[in-house]
């Protein structure tokens, strides 16, 4: 996708808001209202999160209302209201609204969502508690098809397994998922070490938008954004600022938003070597 001048797409608006609500095709036209540097869009959007059904629909819609400054005060009032779940966004969403910058908007974050870093002191006692309560016994009664639904709302943006996921993050499928202190210390602690290919960019369009991710390519015209719901190539004269950060494109405090069971849930599933069935629902 190349992002461009949205206004040049004549009757593109339209078509995207009569698929939003058909199955199958509104995270595309999500993709394509996000364009649109309209408040309007923003705030239809967060009223209609709690009439979506599907995962991918849901994901699509936070990944966009974090974009702009004034979607995403629609998003914390959803989330202030309750007509949108406080785990439905994560750490990475909560590390972008905090690279916009705005005042108001990053003490809405802190008070309605909650701090986004933890001290290198709380990681520790984190990791050292999670270690303890998730011993072999009680991994063994974790619902690993539960498990997988997580993984899909957490960890499938950026994570390929099994064949199945994004590409922002490494390939889980051969890693060393069986040793709990590694899996964990890589999940709660993501920063610790970063190679260079994982690190994140942030970077401001000129008509307001703040987008995320890895800088897969660039030539003179163009900059090429590997994000979380896709790949974009930028005009280079619609870019006001490009930032990369020496942080890892994983933020810490994914596990956060779960419960313990969940969490059980969610680790038993990665540990395990093979795919397993999704619920029946």
């Amino acid at each position: 996708m190349c992002i461009r001048d949205s206004s040049k797409a004549d009757g593109l608006r339209p078509l995207c808001e009569n698929l939003f609500r058909t199955a199958g095709l509104c995270p595309l036209a999500v993709r394509g209202l996000a364009s649109f540097e309209d408040p309007v869009i923003g705030a239809t959007m967060a009223k209609s999160f709690r009439e979506l059904r599907r995962v991918e629909d849901k994901a699509a819609v936070i990944n966009a209302l974090v974009t702009r400054p004034v979607w995403a005060a629609f998003l914390l009032t959803g989330i202030e209201k309750g007509s949108i779940p406080r785990n439905a966004v994560t750490p990475f969403h909560a590390r972008q609204i905090l690279a916009m910058k705005d005042k108001s908007l990053t003490n809405a974050l802190r008070e309605i969502w909650g701090e986004v870093r933890q001290s290198d002191e709380g990681m520790k006692k984190k990791l050292e508690g999670l270690e303890k309560s998730l011993s072999t016994r009680v991994l063994a009664k974790g619902d690993k098809a539960r498990g997988r639904v997580h993984f899909q709302a957490l960890c499938a943006s950026c994570h390929k397994l099994y064949g199945q996921g994004g590409k922002l993050g490494p390939d889980l499928t051969g890693s060393g998922r069986a040793d709990l202190g590694y899996l964990l210390e890589n999940i709660v602690a993501p920063n610790s070490v970063v190679p260079a290919e994982y690190q994140m960019s942030i970077v401001k369009l000129k008509d307001s938008r703040v987008l995320s991710g890895m800088v897969a390519g660039f030539n003179e015209r163009t900059l090429t954004l590997r994000t979380l719901a896709e790949e974009v190539t930028l005009e280079k004269s619609t870019i006001a600022e490009t930032t990369r950060l020496a942080d890892s494109m994983m933020p810490p405090g994914l596990l956060d938003t779960l419960s313990a069971e969940q969490t059980r849930d969610l680790i038993a599933y990665l540990m395990h070597p093979q795919q397993v069935a999704l619920p029946d629902e």
